[in-house]
């Protein structure tokens, strides 16, 4: 890994990597406190747990923007550094950085 363009790759792909997981994640906790506040609503529970739960959704989906936005800037990062270093092609790491880009394509289509 002497050379520096490895390193940037390794770090820009890891980048995009987190961030695809943290929209993924959030996606996903939103879908679980709504099923919970449907359990909720369904067990009679008292409005004030009812408008907390509600909170709790609307934070939840406040980071899904936020997170796809970053997700976006360093996705084109990474987009650009790999077809700026295409002489990098033959390594194993770009092909994963490729692979992460191709995921992080996905998770940005929802």
């Amino acid at each position: 890994m002497a050379d520096p363009r490895i390193r940037q790759l390794v770090i820009k792909t890891g980048v995009v990597k987190r961030l695809s997981k943290e929209k993924t994640t959030y996606e996903k906790e939103v879908n679980i406190e709504r099923t919970r506040l449907e359990k909720f609503r369904n067990d009679g529970a008292d409005d004030h747990v009812l408008r907390k739960q509600e909170e709790v959704i609307a934070e939840c989906e406040m980071m899904i923007p936020d997170s796809k936005r970053r997700l976006q800037k360093e996705y084109e990062v990474l987009q650009k550094f790999l077809d700026d270093e295409v002489d990098l092609k033959e390594t194993e790491t770009y092909t994963k950085a490729a692979e992460i880009l191709t995921e992080a394509k996905g998770v940005l289509a929802v």
